[in-house]
């Protein structure tokens, strides 16, 4: 009796543990758009994203998730021309505009409701520079593509 009761309490102790394991998530929860794979890069820990602070930006609330896509650790990091390629691929209808450092691309959809930032080392006109992080943000309502284009030149116009 003692080993039956032995093996539901571990069980009982595990199974929580079990399921508490890290998600490999495909798309951000935030705005539905699908994940680069270089978003899990700690293989297997998870790719849960970083809640970035709301905010506003002319009159329009910002939510945001952030994915960190370089791994300290790894030889595997990928660099901006894939992460582009990745991202221009994938973001059907979607317009890109990079900031006048390269260290930063934007994509964004027609409505100016959910942007994309794929921020990478500075001054990497090569594209030969690693990627960073990605910024998943959602905008209600949507902001005009002056305002994101302010935004590249670290220059917020609301108009």
């Amino acid at each position: 009796m003692k080993p039956v009761f032995l093996l539901v309490a571990s069980l009982l102790v595990c199974l929580p543990i079990a399921s508490g394991q890290a998600r490999i998530l495909t798309n951000d929860p935030l705005t539905g758009l699908p994940l680069i794979p270089a978003t899990d890069s700690a293989k297997k820990l998870g790719n849960e994203p970083v809640k970035m602070p709301e905010g506003t930006v002319c009159k329009s609330k910002m939510q945001g998730d952030f994915y960190l896509l370089y791994n300290y650790f790894s030889k595997d990091n990928i660099k901006l021309t894939d992460a582009i390629a990745w991202y221009t691929s994938h973001l059907s209808g979607f317009r890109k505009v990079e900031a006048g450092n390269h260290a930063q691309t934007f994509f964004y959809n027609s409505d100016g409701t959910i942007l994309v930032i794929v921020t990478s080392e500075s001054g990497a006109a090569d594209g030969v520079a690693l990627v960073r992080g990605a910024a998943y943000e959602r905008y209600q309502p949507g902001i005009s593509e002056k305002t994101i284009t302010g935004m590249t030149q670290n220059q917020i116009v609301c108009r």
